[in-house]
C-alpha cells in the first residue's frame, strides 16, 4: 500500500468491522487491520507478506478462487462479491461474505486489490439450527413426537436390524425410510423402493425375486430382482400387508437366510440388504385374520415405528405449510410469501385424513388459486372452506371465556406459547381468541 496514504487508510479501515486486507499481483498480503486478526486469529506480522492462502482452504481457492480471478482478469469487470470458507489459526472453519476489488494499479503490472471479509459464520450456523429445528432429513415437525421420532431414526440407523413403520396413509413413510437409510452405514449404497400392492402376486414375485430366461411366458432373458439390486444397501417395503401367501413364504426366508432363488432356478444367492417395512394396516389384526404370516409378522416387526397423524400433532401445520410454499413448483411464476393467520387457523381446525400429503395438496391447490403474495382462506379447496371445524374444537372454544384466558395468561406472565399449551390450543388459535376477546399482548 501507497506510503503517502498508508496512515490514512489504516484509521479509516480500523475503525470498520469488517477484515480488510490487500494483497498484490503476487498474491502477497500487503495489509491486515485490527478486525482481520480478530475474525481470522493471524497476527498482523504473521501473514504480511504472506501469500493469501494462508487464510483460505486451499482447495477451494488456490489459483482458482474469485480474488486470485480479479488479479489474473486484471479486475477488468469491477468488484467480486462471493462466499467462501476461511481458516483461523487455531485451524477452525470460519464462513465469509467476501468483497474484492482492484485498489490501483500500475503500467509495469503491479496491483493492489482490497478485500472486505465479513464474517458470517455464527449467522450460518444459526439459519442451520433453524431449519434443523424444524426438520430432519426432509421430514418436518418441531412438535415434542417428531423429535422423539427423529431420536428413534439416528438410534436405529446405526444397525442393520429389520424395521417395521406404521401409520396412516400420507404420514411420510416413504421420507421416514429414506431417513434411515441416509443415516445409516449404508448410505452410500441404493435404496430400493417396492410398492407391495402395486403387482399382481406372480408379477411380484418376480420383481422381487428376478427370473430366468423361460420361467413363465414372456421371460425372454434373465433378470435380476429388487433384492439383488438393493444388495449393499436398504430395500423399502411399502405396503407389506398386502403381500400375499406365496410371496409371503419366500419373503420369510430372505429374512431368516438373507437368500433368495430367482423363479425359475434352483440356485440360491445370497444378498446383503437391510429391509425396512411399511403399513397402513393393524398387522396383528391380519395375523388373527389369518391373511399375514405370524412368523412373518415377528421377523417383520424387530423394531417398530409408529408414525404420528397429523391431526395429533397440528402444532406442524405452520412449518408444513411454508414448507409447502416455499418448494412450490410455480413460485417462478408469481411469488407467494406466507399463508395470514387466518388461513392457518383453518388448516388448525381441519382433521386431515390424510395427514401431511392431504396438506402438501391443499397447499398446492392454494398456491395456483392465490391472487397475491399471501394465501387466505378462500385459496383452500372447497372442503376446507366450506367446512367446519370439528365438534370437539367448537365446543373447546365455546368454553373459553375472556376471564379464563386472562387467568392462565396471568398465571405464564403472558407467554403465548405456554398459555396455549396450558389451555391446549395451538398458539395461532389462542391469539385469535386474544382478538375476539380484545385482549392485548404484553
Amino acid at each position: 500500500m501507497a506510503k503517502t496514504s498508508g496512515n490514512y487508510l489504516n484509521n479509516i479501515f480500523n475503525v470498520l468491522n469488517e477484515a480488510v486486507f490487500i494483497y498484490d499481483q503476487n498474491m502477497k498480503i500487503k495489509y491486515f487491520n485490527d478486525a482481520a486478526e480478530k475474525i481470522t486469529g493471524h497476527k498482523r506480522d504473521d501473514v504480511l507478506e504472506q501469500q493469501c492462502v494462508t487464510l483460505f482452504d486451499k482447495s477451494l481457492c488456490l489459483n482458482n478462487c474469485s480474488l486470485c480471478m480479479t488479479v489474473k482478469e486484471n479486475a477488468t469487470k469491477g468488484n467480486v462479491q462471493f462466499k467462501s470458507p476461511f481458516i483461523r489459526k487455531d485451524g477452525s472453519r470460519g464462513h465469509g461474505t467476501f468483497q474484492a476489488g482492484l485498489l490501483r494499479k500500475e503500467k509495469d503490472g503491479s496491483l493492489e486489490v482490497l478485500v472486505a471479509l465479513t464474517d458470517v459464520t455464527e449467522i450460518d450456523r444459526l439459519k442451520q439450527e433453524l431449519k434443523e429445528s424444524n426438520s430432519f432429513r426432509n421430514i418436518i415437525g418441531k412438535s415434542p413426537m417428531m423429535g422423539e421420532l427423529f431420536d428413534a431414526i439416528r438410534n436405529i440407523a446405526v444397525y442393520d436390524s429389520t424395521v417395521l413403520l406404521n401409520g396412516e396413509s400420507g404420514t411420510g413413510k416413504e421420507l421416514v425410510a429414506r431417513a434411515i437409510h441416509h443415516e445409516s452405514p449404508r448410505a452410500d449404497n441404493k435404496l430400493i423402493k417396492v410398492n407391495c400392492s402395486a403387482f399382481s402376486e406372480n408379477l411380484l414375485e418376480s420383481e422381487l425375486f428376478g427370473h430366468v430366461k423361460g420361467a413363465f411366458t414372456g421371460a425372454s432373458g434373465d433378470r435380476m430382482g429388487r433384492f439383488e439390486e438393493a444388495c449393499g444397501g436398504t430395500i423399502f417395503l411399502d405396503e407389506i400387508g398386502d403381500l400375499l401367501p406365496k410371496v409371503q413364504v419366500k419373503l420369510l426366508r430372505v429374512l431368516q437366510e438373507k437368500e433368495i432363488e430367482r423363479v425359475g432356478a434352483n440356485v440360491t444367492r445370497k444378498v446383503d440388504i437391510r429391509i425396512i417395512a411399511a403399513t397402513n394396516k393393524d398387522l396383528l389384526n391380519e395375523v388373527r385374520e389369518g391373511r399375514f404370516r405370524e412368523d412373518l409378522y415377528y421377523r417383520l416387526n424387530v423394531i417398530p415405528v409408529q408414525l404420528p397423524p397429523l391431526r395429533t400433532r397440528k402444532g406442524d401445520i405452520p412449518y408444513l405449510t411454508q414448507h409447502f410454499i416455499d418448494n412450490w413448483k410455480g413460485l417462478h411464476r408469481k411469488k407467494i410469501r406466507k399463508a395470514t393467520d387466518s388461513a392457518l387457523g383453518r388448516l388448525m381446525d381441519y382433521h386431515w385424513p390424510g395427514n401431511v400429503r392431504e396438506l402438501e395438496n391443499a397447499i398446492e391447490h392454494a398456491c395456483v388459486r392465490c391472487d397475491s403474495e399471501t394465501i387466505k382462506p378462500k385459496d383452500f379447496p372447497a372442503y376446507l372452506t366450506h367446512s367446519q371445524p370439528a365438534q370437539t374444537i367448537r365446543k373447546k372454544r365455546k368454553q373459553l371465556t375472556r376471564e379464563s384466558v386472562l387467568e392462565v395468561l396471568s398465571k405464564t406472565g403472558y407467554n403465548q406459547t405456554q398459555a396455549a399449551q396450558l389451555l391446549d390450543l395451538h398458539r395461532i388459535t389462542l391469539w385469535r381468541k386474544m382478538k375476539e376477546f380484545n385482549i392485548a399482548p404484553r
